[in-house]
């Protein structure tokens, strides 16, 4: 997910208007369509009164998340959900003998050192988990949490022993390929089916590596949700393919690192009016199911945004209670167009500056996120355009502030100083050169973000 398991290697995880005269092109290459029939459920339950909510997590421990499986559904089932509310959760686990400490590990925090060979004196090491230490013949079950392989189909209820799921197992899935896109589809279609409601918040919690899918080594983490029984993944135009074909969602979030970049937010618009997500990867903890929760249970209405708020909220308060560095915010889709013209307009600006090293230096200086190419976007063009001293993109940039604020923000969090410049979206700016998988996204192929990359670059 997210969650930043570390195998000693910096890379695991790894706005609609019509506007005339706008800037556009046409698709340079069509995203291949996903197939396969919906499977009848088996899950047969007379339908549910409509809710208010229902809230759908599509739970992939199918890697070196499974443990953590057992964990959050054990804090989802703290406070359970509120009466005008479902919660219902598709969880894979995979048999998995973890290589890595607990979820409080930084291996880039100086403070936070944790030699690879075990636990040491240091008074910053937390102590470690049986059923997560390498060493360890300890399982997740015998250290005391009931646990479960395969893939199953939970109704989470309110359940005070947090060593045991106390939820309704609803179904058990013979087989099921979390890393492909249908399946998602098919849990979704099945949970609405199932568990109707006026309103649907759909989540992915796994591995993520914004826009992009990394090919580099099999063991490394690729796109969101992966699965390490197929060697599959999701990537970011299939997950927007998946929520097309979903139908009405009203959230979707990624319990998952570095999705909460434009690209990503483009990609799917059309399909769900708020999305929540992290600019940066996240701790092994991932989201704090009990803190939202709780949250929930004390709101008068659950309105989508709202709902998005207090997700936000939640998570900034866990990890700063804890002192961790983290972003997460919850954005609007309804103008995102109308931001990708505006950045648009600044990156046309850009080029015609002619300053290739002022603008790569400017990259170096804003907030960068871990090992996605992935930058803070308000921080690059306020940086850029003020090193510049150009009055065009200075003013455009003032432009891009105001309109992500006022327009596209719900609500931004981050916790220590280190991330005092993260505002909330992500946009692809790599160091070194320009990886032409981008081509396929929907941001680049109606934009010119890549052509001001590719510019940058001096790449054709």
């Amino acid at each position: 997910m997210k969650k930043q398991m570390v195998l000693l290697l910096p890379l695991l995880c790894s706005f609609s208007f019509a506007f005339e005269g706008e800037i556009s092109r046409i698709n340079k290459e069509s995203i291949r369509e996903m197939s396969g029939s919906l499977p009848t459920p088996k899950f047969q339950e007379s339908r549910a009164l409509q809710k208010e909510l229902t809230i759908m997590i599509f739970m992939n421990g199918k890697n070196n998340l499974a443990d953590y499986v057992l964990k959050d559904i054990n804090e989802m089932e703290v406070y359970g959900p509120r009466q005008d509310m479902n919660i219902v959760v598709q969880a894979g686990r995979i048999n998995y003998t973890p290589s890595y400490p607990g979820g409080d590990y930084d291996p880039y925090d100086p403070y936070d050192p944790y030699p690879w060979g075990g636990p040491g004196i240091h008074p910053h090491w937390p102590p470690l988990p049986p059923y997560l230490n390498k060493n360890s013949t300890e399982t997740a079950s015998s250290s005391g949490i009931s646990s479960f392989t395969g893939v199953k189909r939970f109704l989470i209820t309110k359940d005070d022993n947090t060593n045991s799921i106390g939820s309704k197992e609803l179904e058990t899935l013979a087989k099921s390929d979390m890393g492909d896109p249908q399946e998602l589809v098919n849990f979704a279609l099945w949970a609405k089916k199932n568990f109707p409601a006026k309103k649907y918040m759909l989540m992915v919690w796994n591995h993520g590596d914004g826009w992009k899918r990394k090919n580099i080594m099999p063991d490394l983490v690729k796109g969101i949700s992966s699965d390490d029984e197929t060697g599959n993944e999701i990537s970011t135009p299939e997950l927007g393919q998946a929520l097309s074909k979903i139908g009405k969602l009203d959230i979707y979030a990624s319990d998952a690192c570095l999705m909460q970049m434009m690209e990503v937010v483009y990609e799917l618009k059309d399909s769900v009016p708020v999305i929540i997500g992290s600019e940066e990867t996240e701790p092994g903890d991932g989201w704090a199911y009990d803190y939202f929760l709780k949250k929930l249970h004390a709101m008068p209405s659950l309105e989508p945004q709202a709902v998005a708020k207090a997700a936000v909220e939640a998570y900034g308060e866990y990890y700063a209670q804890k002192g961790k560095g983290v972003t997460q915010s919850a954005v609007k889709t309804a103008k995102i167009d109308e931001l990708r013209y505006k950045l648009d307009l600044w990156a046309d600006a850009a080029m015609k500056t002619g300053d290739r090293e002022k603008l790569k230096a400017a990259l170096n200086k804003s907030l960068g996120f871990e090992a996605s190419g992935s930058r803070d976007l308000l921080d690059f063009i306020k940086t850029a355009s003020q090193d510049l001293q150009n009055q065009t993109l200075i003013a455009y940039a003032s432009d891009i502030e105001n309109f992500i604020k006022n327009s596209i923000l719900i609500k931004n969090i981050y916790v220590t100083e280190s991330y005092k410049n993260a505002n909330g979206l992500a946009i692809y700016l790599p160091t070194y050169s320009y990886d032409n998988k981008y081509d396929g996204l929907k941001f680049a192929q109606t934009g010119i973000w890549d052509d001001f990359l590719k510019w940058l670059y001096q790449q054709n």
